[in-house]
């Protein structure tokens, strides 16, 4: 089985949205892959966003159990691929010591000439439709990743 470890920052809407997105496409796919997310600027226990588990709901997923955890406190050793909303953040992931060829950023789908962030942009403090804009980049990117898996 491969373990993915998906890394925000406050693990409490990009990352916990792309780890169950990830695990629902891989149970669709019958895949042997399995994620579980993590925050750089967290602490533990914290729930997911509300807006992140409403959309979560609409598309049949239940974040509602989620739980933040703080980067520091997993055992990195127990995973095979990291896996980033942004540059800074792989470049963090990389300073405790993860080997390059582990890490990747998630990027969204690179047609949207109109979105010129990098990575998944964070709709922390944002409204619904800045959720619903992060769930269908994170839907796009985390297919294509899945593709190269």
């Amino acid at each position: 089985m491969k373990n993915v470890l998906f890394i925000c920052t406050g693990n409490t809407c990009r990352s916990p949205m792309a780890e169950y997105i990830f695990n629902k496409i891989c149970r669709d796919k019958n895949l042997d892959m399995h994620a579980e997310s993590a925050g750089v600027a967290t602490v533990n226990g914290l729930s997911a966003a509300k807006y992140a588990v409403d959309i979560m709901a609409q598309r049949g997923i239940d974040l509602s159990e989620h739980k933040s955890r703080f980067l520091p406190n997993v055992k990195l050793s127990q995973y095979d691929l990291f896996v980033t909303m942004n540059y800074d953040q792989a470049t963090l992931v990389g300073s405790l010591g993860i080997p390059a060829e582990m890490i990747r950023v998630l990027e969204k789908d690179p047609s949207d000439k109109y979105d010129i962030d990098i990575g998944i942009a964070d709709p922390f403090g944002g409204d619904m439709a800045a959720y619903k804009k992060c769930a269908d980049d994170l839907f796009v990117a985390i297919n294509k990743l899945i593709d190269t898996l």
